[in-house]
């Protein structure tokens, strides 16, 4: 049998009873499930991990995927992203369970209850940047975060960091230049540069750290690529659109975004054919005035010097952050 797997950490469910202030995309019912469906609907021999927070939940999804697909291969292993211990353990199970992983792909995600601006909504209603408010929530949502026992800022942690570590901790499984790795990031077309700022890139100031981590994704896939693809490794990010999950729910109820979804069609009747992968763009997933589904590739807004001080900044909270879980000599 193939070492080769496709890992997926696709996490994961909100635990109400122990985090009721923080909205996750949820593994189980959206997106990573969902991925989940379309890898094995297109090859059901592929070698696929789930790596989830929530392990009981993690057996009735992997249970799931395997009425639909009796013959596949699927595994699962616990990592919190947002816990640096649980994503050390997590990947020392996998760098025995594998010899190489062919994509990994970073679906985790949390937004600290999103508060919305009353003010700036109803001025949003009446301005040209109606579609561009309800697309991006620029202007829009503010988040109050928290911070974890690790002592990071928990919507970077759990969007960024945590998967920078993941990365680093499985490189050997990746690099592979005879057989190229790839590695996916769910961003968002609410990444703003505005919301992200190199000398607070934990965002501990200001009020909008999902977005500010979200850009930071895209920074850091930009750094990746600098780095790694001459070992093998290749990085891109995508924008999944507007996708009901219980972090959408939590921003507006679900009645409100029934009369608003034709209205969102609009921002997709006009495209272009999709190009071949660039570091530098974010791949949408857009669907047409037609119901039709196509991929729309955009430039980001940032540039090289500063995805690669971000870069050098995450490779130094990496080292203060590593030295806490090696024992002293």
């Amino acid at each position: 049998m193939s070492s080769k797997v496709q890992a997926v950490p696709y996490l994961r469910t909100l635990d109400l009873q122990t985090t009721p202030s923080y909205k996750r995309t949820s593994g189980y019912c959206g997106i990573g499930l969902a991925l989940c469906e379309r890898l094995l609907s297109q090859n059901d021999q592929i070698r696929l991990c789930l790596a989830c927070r929530n392990m009981q939940r993690a057996v009735s999804a992997r249970s799931a995927l395997l009425s639909s697909h009796p013959s596949a291969d699927i595994s699962i292993v616990q990592i919190d992203v947002g816990s640096i211990k649980s994503v050390l353990q997590g990947t020392k199970i996998l760098k025995e369970r594998y010899k190489q992983i062919d994509y990994l792909y970073l679906n985790a995600g949390v937004m600290p209850n999103p508060q919305i601006s009353i003010k700036a909504f109803v001025k949003g209603l009446f301005s040209r940047k109606v579609l561009s408010m309800f697309a991006t929530g620029e202007g829009l949502l503010t988040q109050k975060d928290s911070v974890t026992k690790d002592g990071l800022q928990k919507v970077f942690v759990t969007n960024v960091f945590g998967h920078f570590i993941l990365i680093k901790e499985l490189e050997p499984l990746l690099c592979n230049l005879d057989n190229p790795s790839q590695v996916i990031w769910t961003s968002s077309s609410n990444a703003r540069r505005s919301a992200f700022s190199l000398s607070d890139y934990q965002h501990k100031e200001g009020q909008e750290s999902y977005s500010s981590s979200k850009y930071a994704t895209d920074l850091l896939s930009v750094a990746l690529n600098r780095h790694y693809n001459t070992k093998g490794l290749f990085s891109s990010v995508v924008c999944p659109g507007l996708v009901m999950t219980n972090l959408t729910y939590g921003i507006l109820p679900s009645f409100f975004w029934t009369l608003i979804m034709p209205v969102m069609w609009l921002l997709w009747l006009y495209s272009q054919n999709p190009e071949s992968l660039d570091p530098l763009a974010k791949y949408h997933s857009c669907t047409s005035g037609f119901g039709n589904s196509y991929v729309k590739p955009l430039k980001m807004d940032l540039d090289d010097s500063i995805s690669l001080s971000f870069y050098e900044k995450i490779l130094n909270l990496e080292k203060q952050v590593r030295k806490r879980f090696v024992p002293e000599k």
